[in-house]
């Protein structure tokens, strides 16, 4: 949906730039990107049949480099950027006072949790950032949709983290269960 309206806008440019018809020329790729984990063929039975680009997969980590140099005209990244490549270490750490417990969020953990935290997304936002800089033409652009949070304004006001608690709370459960049963889990690191 995002890539048809996207591709819509721009078709919608060219018309009132009255470039005598140059919309028909026009032709779009549109390049989708996930970890080398993720089953694209999902993904591609899922694209509408009557799509108006052309579709691949590129598979590989977001926050590095993953095309040729000024080879994009537009990037977009939707709710992807709040997940962490690699979970820092001192979170599992007993002795530290960012040992966050266990869980896989820093909402009521200690405040030095949110400053680990805080930390790696903007080591990992200047990551991904530098690298599309890299993969953009001049004069690209970029669209970035994500759940930010002001930081004067404390997580508990926030309506995202009751639906991320309620997440971690299932994903935990999961975890739980799957140890009991003496099923392996396997754990990206």
């Amino acid at each position: 949906m995002a890539m048809q309206n996207i591709i819509e806008s721009v078709k919608l440019k060219y018309q009132s730039l009255d470039t005598n018809n140059i919309e028909d020329d026009l032709e779009f790729e549109v390049l989708f990107n996930d970890l080398v984990s993720n089953d694209f063929n999902t993904l591609f039975k899922s694209l509408p049949p009557d799509r108006q680009y052309f579709a691949a997969g590129v598979p590989g980590g977001f926050h590095g480099r993953l095309f040729p140099k000024a080879s994009l005209h537009f990037v977009h990244s939707s709710y992807a950027l709040h997940w962490l490549p690699n979970t820092p270490k001192v979170l599992m750490n007993k002795n530290s006072p960012a040992f966050n417990k266990g869980r896989i969020y820093y909402h009521n953990s200690a405040k030095e949790v949110g400053e680990v935290y805080s930390a790696q997304f903007e080591k990992d936002m200047e990551s991904f950032l530098g690298a599309r800089a890299e993969e953009l033409v001049g004069g690209g652009l970029m669209a970035i949709v994500l759940v930010c949070l002001p930081d004067d304004v404390p997580a508990s006001l926030c309506t995202e983290t009751g639906i991320t608690d309620l997440l971690e709370a299932a994903l935990l459960d999961m975890a739980k269960e799957h140890r009991k049963n003496g099923a392996n889990i396997a754990i990206r690191k």
